[in-house]
């Protein structure tokens, strides 16, 4: 999922730095004062951009004085970044300097220092050095690699000034600048909405004999139906069709169908396509009798079905598996009994069904066809497999909502929202639609949404809260 980030950042300019009561020492009427710094923070994972801009402005009397700015990043614990410094100077200072300078360079020392007037050697000079009243900017990327502590704890951005005249040097207040505070990013968990299936689908969780009707495909004789979980079978006596309600369980499973045959239908989303009923009778007796008992057995299960609910008979998918010879190979193969692999032989190599019985019976004096008789084969008294097909209306709703958190993962948040908006009366969309409208700048808004598909147990937005609630109590 393409994540998207949201950084806050904490910037808290200090209020009175105009003032010059508060840059001035006592006394010092002509002391300058440092200006709004403009303070521009952004924060990424790795990297911190920082710019600012210094200015002094010059009080009257104070042409003959200059100010060193040294601006520094420092934390309680004792990490500090020293940044450039800057000294701004007065119209007189500066020419006084300049002179001092000139003769310096010129080789006359004795004439320098006579011309003298600052207590700072004339060789010494700032990053940056201008007049009171100009403007010294900032601009720098911090890397977490080299600077990992700005990071962990919140930093001071100060700014450290001396008053520098002909004979001394003043150290004058700390200015503050700004607070810097990394707060780690909102990451808010956006996931794909499931698709409405109506009551079938629901039904479906904790019912396995229902499945999408796209799943159907007609009986065939190589099917293996024991295989296939989840159908259900309902049960017949010794060459018998007549299905009874009290007979091995039967009555449980035929309520169970009826229950969820009737609530699908009743529910306007799902729909009832296939009722599928495959008649089976056990390997024992003629076939053609058990191929008239199987189709029997189907019959009668669907007969019960359409006594309690109203369905058509172009719902049914009533086959007739006749004798289930399929059944009983997988199921001796799955077995370990003596002259096992015989049948398994006799049944692969001998096509005529009745021979094909009458080898089984008589395989090791019977033994083995008694195993099968005790163990298998009134299983395979039955009506068969039973499972129901379904389908539903679309859920567009759905649709739109996942079309939406496709596009918010890719940044789109604009063409996300206008989705969204069409289906905002949808629960499913809250979280979605609170996520975008965040990220859109509409964060009240959008925090809103987010609240309220937490309560309504949408576990994502949960999430986010806590997370969101937890980034605001960093911040204070």
């Amino acid at each position: 999922m393409n994540i998207f980030l949201t950084y806050i950042i904490t910037l808290v300019l200090s209020l009175g730095l105009a003032s010059n009561a508060t840059a001035q020492t006592a006394g010092n009427a002509n002391v300058s004062s440092v200006q709004k710094a403009n303070v521009s923070t952004r924060w990424t994972a790795d990297t911190l951009y920082l710019s600012f801009a210094l200015s002094e402005t010059i009080a009257e009397g104070s042409s003959n004085y200059a100010v060193w700015t040294m601006p520094r990043i420092a934390n309680a614990k004792g990490d500090t970044l020293s940044l450039c410094n800057a000294v701004f100077r007065g119209k007189r200072n500066r020419q006084y300097v300049e002179r001092e300078r000139y003769f310096s360079t010129k080789g006359n020392d004795r004439k320098a220092r006579s011309l003298n007037s600052t207590t700072r050697s004339t060789a010494q000079s700032a990053s940056h050095e201008v007049m009171f009243g100009d403007t010294v900017r900032y601009a720098m990327a911090l890397t977490r690699e080299r600077y990992p502590w700005l990071w962990q704890n919140t930093a001071t951005l100060n700014v450290n000034r001396e008053k520098e005249g002909c004979c001394s040097t003043e150290d004058l207040a700390t200015a503050t600048i700004a607070l810097l505070r990394y707060v780690p990013p909102f990451v808010p968990k956006l996931n794909a909405v499931a698709d409405n299936t109506g009551k079938a689908g629901e039904l479906e969780k904790n019912n396995p004999l229902l499945c999408p009707y796209s799943q159907y495909r007609p009986y065939t004789k190589d099917r293996i139906l024991r295989k296939e979980k989840g159908a259900l079978y309902v049960h017949f006596e010794l060459d018998k069709a007549v299905l009874r309600h009290d007979y091995r369980g039967n009555s449980a499973t035929l309520d169970r169908i009826v229950d969820i045959t009737r609530q699908i239908m009743a529910d306007s989303t799902s729909n009832v396509r296939v009722i599928q009923i495959i008649g089976l009778a056990s390997v024992e007796g003629a076939v053609k009798h058990n191929e008239q008992l199987a189709g029997a057995r189907g019959e009668a299960l669907k007969r019960y079905i359409q006594k309690h609910i109203k369905v058509d008979d172009s719902m049914f998918d009533v086959a007739n598996g006749g004798e289930a010879w399929t059944e009983l190979r997988s199921q001796i193969e799955d077995l370990q009994f003596d002259g096992r692999d015989e049948m398994l032989s006799i049944i692969d190599t001998e096509s005529n069904v009745n021979l094909r019985e009458r080898k089984l019976k008589t395989l090791r004096g019977g033994k083995p066809y008694s195993f099968l008789r005790e163990k298998v084969l009134a299983d395979q008294r039955n009506s068969g497999y039973l499972r129901i097909y379904y389908d539903y209306v679309p859920d567009t709703a759905a649709a739109t909502i996942n079309r939406a958190t496709e596009l918010i993962n890719s940044s789109s948040y604009d063409e996300a929202l206008t989705l969204l908006n069409t289906v905002k009366n949808d629960r499913r969309a809250y979280n979605a639609l609170g996520v975008a409208l965040y990220m859109t700048g509409n964060r009240t808004e959008g925090m809103e949404y987010i609240r309220r598909a937490a309560d309504d147990g949408n576990a994502e937005a949960q999430d986010n809260l806590r997370q969101w609630e937890a980034i605001k109590k960093a911040q204070q």
